[in-house]
């Protein structure tokens, strides 16, 4: 089970929902020995959807020399998809000398949305709920953060005389940061009314999902939606900086479904995990943005000019 840190109900809710959802396991310190990891050059990860014919790469960075640690089993598995799409797998001595390309087959995030977004059998029907669910908690969490900004540029747009700014301690960072908290907190109508659409969204979901999690068995299989910007770890038991390929930075992230086994204890630890209730947790939560005191500086500094 993930770490919980109470006092950041979002992140904590992205911890549960990759425990639930996504590839999850402990982080280790040493170097894979050879018993049982197998060096790979990997450089990309190629997608395809049988459904269209689509396909897609997402470029790798060239951490550790280039050189990705996979698990024995997840060579082996890698074998099996090169089969299944016609293509001749590297030999062993070749896996750490030449490019490695990375292949998945999955339901791109169009074809998704024909049939399994829409699904009703019960499995992929709770997958389908949660993840509506984990879309709503983040972009409440960024929705609060674009409100709270716009009212501190509220306020400093009407503001036209630097005389203005005398009035306020504006010697420390400190300083500064009480005066926006200040801003903020006298302007929270437009925070207030996100918070209540998020709770009259959720609660829908939350309560259907919640229904048929009670009928469903202790595990099963969805089609999980991965994001392609993501990290992927090429260990089968535990991950650490020698088994984990980082895409490009530049890479826009794309929703991928692949086949996945999904557990219902750990579904239902995400649908009972804590979420924001009132103003002051919503506040609390989306916490305090140093891009905030520096519009106030370049304010300050414009109508000095």
């Amino acid at each position: 089970m993930p770490d919980i840190d109470m006092t950041k109900i979002t992140d904590n809710l992205l911890k549960v929902y990759n425990y639930a959802f996504i590839d999850d396991m402990p982080y280790g310190f040493f170097k894979p020995n050879d018993a049982m990891y197998v060096g790979v050059k990997l450089v990309d990860k190629m997608y395809h959807c049988p459904e269209c014919g689509g396909e897609f790469t997402v470029k790798f960075r060239n951490d550790n020399d280039g050189i990705t640690y996979f698990s024995k089993s997840r060579v082996a598995s890698q074998r099996e998809v090169y089969d299944e799409l016609d293509l001749d797998f590297p030999a062993q001595w070749e896996l750490m000398e030449k490019p490695f390309t990375y292949h998945t087959i999955g339901v791109c995030s169009k074809c998704a949305k024909k049939h399994i977004l829409n699904s009703q059998e019960a499995g992929q029907h709770i997958y389908n709920l949660c993840h509506q669910l984990h879309m709503q908690d983040e972009l409440l969490a960024a929705k609060a953060k674009k409100l709270m900004t716009a009212s501190v540029k509220k306020w400093l747009d009407g503001i036209e005389d630097s005389s203005y700014l005398l009035q306020f301690d504006l010697s420390t960072h400190e300083s500064l940061r009480d005066l926006v908290c200040a801003v903020i907190l006298q302007d929270t109508q437009a925070i207030e009314d996100a918070l209540q659409e998020y709770r009259d969204t959720i609660q829908p979901l939350i309560y259907e999902a919640k229904k048929l999690l009670e009928k469903q068995t202790p595990a099963w299989k969805a089609q999980v939606a991965h994001s392609s910007s993501l990290p992927m770890s090429l260990s089968d038991e535990e991950y650490h900086e020698y088994t984990v390929a980082f895409p490009a930075d530049d890479t826009v992230g794309q929703d991928f479904y692949i086949t996945q086994s999904v557990e219902k204890e750990r579904v239902g630890m995400f649908l009972e995990q804590r979420r924001c209730a009132s103003l002051e947790e919503l506040l609390m939560d989306t916490g305090f943005h140093e891009e905030w005191i520096d519009m106030v500086v370049d304010k300050g500094t414009s109508l000095k000019k």
